[in-house]
């Protein structure tokens, strides 16, 4: 059993860079592709990954001058955000994280078997999120004093559970992700994504829809292409609003033109990495499909479970992401009761815009409303996590006891937030 774990400790500690050629290298043999084709597809799709993490960090870096500017100004936040890299960490630091993989994934295979899903998640660096709500109802237990054991079994049980909240999440959604991402045969298992973002952003598009005026406003990637032509290019739309940031935060030239161009580059490369993970992974999906209604019967479909990063490449939702820069750091000043500096946001961004995009179906101004909805959430809710994360974070070992709080993204997921308010109301927090 320990050899096991530790077995699955190493592969997770590669990365999901490392992890999915691994996966989907298995999964293609698996599905009677042949093993060359099946490590090409892999690696198709570990290379796709890696650039998509590359075109993210190419982000964060080009408007560092932009954090730096803002970051001055954060004098009277008292809590550090430590993005989702702390929280996975965390999570992954539990005693009993690891178990949850392999039974999570032996569960999600028997589940496609029987019909009860159609969602094969192959996104394990994601069982993160699951493990993350198990974490937080152990710890629960067990600063209500409930015995170790019995609660390390509820906090199994429960990310467990969440495993397959994440497959039929991705059964609910797929169509939607399919047709509007253009990712045939694939959905999306992050729980963040399929709990949280979707839902806020669904919710904001029915009710300007419900508002005479704004519900006519139709403004798209193409609308803006036709209307100005070349100025409305994803790539000079980039261009241009990384100098009005530059104007907003006073850089220098050099730095405005440095930023405005990596911002550029970030959203023409973006499209194309998503496409490169793509080539490797269609693949794969077919022959799941083909192997499972073989397995199965004809009319049964098979959808393989990713990453969010599969929608990063949405022209809307990256235009708004950069457009969220500013306001992101407006909110934090504005909302009352926020108690961290949202550096750490401003990367998650990326992520945000084409989270709303999906259900704003491409409205630029749809996209952005649900944008700002879904940041002033996580605004509010990480702030309200603070002395959870701290608590967790001391009782796991990841934070030294100095007396500073932290608080990162995950912990915003709407489940995460519930089992907070009830472990706050009973006195565990």
């Amino acid at each position: 059993m320990n050899f096991f774990l530790e077995s699955v400790q190493l592969i997770m500690n590669l990365g999901g860079s490392v992890m999915l050629p691994i996966m989907i290298t298995i999964l293609g043999l698996i599905f009677g592709i042949k093993f060359f084709e099946s490590l090409r597809n892999g690696l198709m799709i570990g290379i796709g990954f890696i650039g998509i993490n590359t075109v993210v960090s190419l982000l964060v870096t080009s408007f560092a001058p932009v954090t730096e500017y803002y970051s001055k100004m954060s004098s009277g936040f008292t809590v550090i955000d430590v993005g989702w890299e702390g929280i996975a960490a965390l999570t992954w630091s539990t005693s009993f994280a690891l178990i949850i993989v392999p039974l999570g994934m032996l569960l999600n295979y028997l589940l496609v078997k029987i019909r009860f899903t159609k969602t094969l998640n192959v996104d394990i660096w994601n069982y993160y999120h699951p493990i993350l709500t198990g974490t937080i109802s152990y710890y629960l237990l067990k600063n209500l004093g409930v015995a170790s054991m019995t609660a390390s079994i509820v906090g199994v049980v429960v990310g467990v559970a969440f495993t397959v909240v994440a497959c039929k999440s991705g059964d609910f959604f797929a169509k939607r992700w399919q047709d509007y991402y253009g990712l045939p045969g694939t959905t999306c298992t992050t729980l963040d994504q399929t709990l949280t973002f979707w839902p806020i952003s669904f919710i904001v598009c029915k009710i300007i829809d419900l508002i005479p005026g704004l519900n006519k406003i139709q403004i798209d990637i193409n609308w803006v292409s036709e209307k100005f032509g070349s100025l409305g290019e994803p790539s000079v739309l980039a261009f241009i609003v990384g100098l009005g940031l530059s104007i907003l935060t006073k850089q220098d030239l050099g730095s405005a033109l440095t930023m405005s161009v990596g911002l550029a580059a970030a959203v023409v490369l973006m499209p194309k990495m998503v496409s490169m993970l793509m080539e490797g992974l269609v693949p794969i999906a077919n022959a799941a499909r083909v192997s499972m209604q073989k397995r199965l019967g004809s009319e049964y479909e098979v959808y393989i479970g990713m990453d969010e990063a599969l929608g990063l490449g949405d022209e809307c939702g990256l235009a708004v992401a950069l457009i969220m820069i500013p306001i992101t750091i407006a909110l934090g000043f504005i909302i009352p009761g926020v108690n961290f500096f949202p550096v750490a946001m401003l990367g998650a961004l990326v992520y945000l815009g084409p989270a709303a995009a999906m259900y704003a179906n491409g409205n630029i101004f749809k996209t952005l409303m649900g944008t700002i909805a879904i940041v002033a959430f996580m605004l509010v809710t990480k702030s309200y996590m603070a002395d959870i994360a701290t608590n967790l974070a001391l009782q796991v070992g990841t934070l030294e006891n100095t007396g500073q709080m932290i608080t990162g993204s995950s912990l915003n997921e709407i489940q995460c937030v519930l089992l907070g308010v009830v472990g706050k109301f009973l006195g565990a927090f």
